[in-house]
């Protein structure tokens, strides 16, 4: 199977990116009802949140690896070099994986889908107010990190991509400029674009629109105590500028 890792902190419009993607490569888009999606009449497939109960990841994986051309598999909430397919979680490079053979596995890229860090943390704040995701073996909301963890997640992302470890795109290049959109997927996955953003569909919105989505930090409610976190860190402060983003003063 052909792969690509992908990777993404929750709430980063994401969703949306990968079914621009996925509408060039197979010319429709997916609807992200379940963990593992097969495109309909292709051999594409998406494993999403695959860090998140990984034998299940597995379980899917077995299933279909037989009828596997090309795959995403894509990691929410982990660092920017996670993966499944060694035991220590941690990729080295294409032979680094452990389990290449057993899927007969040709590594294409990891990839990795990134926002302005005030308007992806205001959304995952909103969609916790609004408990609008709830856990998939429970009844309980599924809340996200909006404290140090998020933070420390985001900068790992950051880093990744201002050192240039992974491909990536911004959410709010991806949005506004055509021509890196454009140079993004060609470089990327070598395609190009067919459709344009006309119709996308994402993720349920934690706002519960798509309107004002560059603005998002607008509506952020900080505790004091996350107020400082952010503050008074450094390398969070340096790692938005390296990356175009404006720096908020809270």
């Amino acid at each position: 199977m052909r792969m690509y890792e992908t990777m993404a902190l929750s709430r980063s419009g994401h969703h949306s990116i990968k079914n621009w993607i996925i509408r060039n490569l197979v010319g429709f888009q997916l609807q992200w009802d379940y963990k593992m999606i097969n495109a309909s009449g292709t051999n594409f497939f998406h494993l999403g949140e695959a860090n998140h109960d990984i034998p299940l990841s597995f379980k899917f994986l077995n299933d279909d690896k037989e009828k596997i051309d090309l795959i995403f598999v894509n990691y929410e909430d982990a660092p920017y070099d996670y993966t499944i397919f060694n035991e220590d979680r941690v990729y080295r490079g294409p032979l680094s994986l452990e389990k290449r053979n057993e899927y007969n596995i040709q590594h294409l890229g990891r990839v990795c889908f990134i926002r302005d860090f005030y308007s992806n943390l205001s959304s995952r704040i909103r969609a916790n107010e609004r408990a609008i995701f709830s856990k998939w073996d429970t009844n309980e909301p599924h809340l996200f990190k909006v404290d140090g963890d998020y933070i420390e997640r985001w900068k790992n992302h950051a880093v990744a991509c201002v050192e240039n470890k992974v491909s990536f795109l911004k959410f709010e290049d991806w949005m506004t400029d055509k021509f890196i959109r454009d140079k993004f997927i060609f470089e990327t996955f070598g395609i190009k674009d067919l459709y344009g953003l006309n119709g996308i569909k994402g993720s349920k919105s934690s706002f519960d629109t798509w309107n004002n989505v560059e603005n998002r930090h607008v509506d952020l409610t900080l505790t004091e105590e996350m107020k400082d976190l952010i503050v008074y860190d450094d390398d969070l402060s340096k790692l938005i500028v390296e990356l175009g983003y404006t720096k908020i003063e809270l």
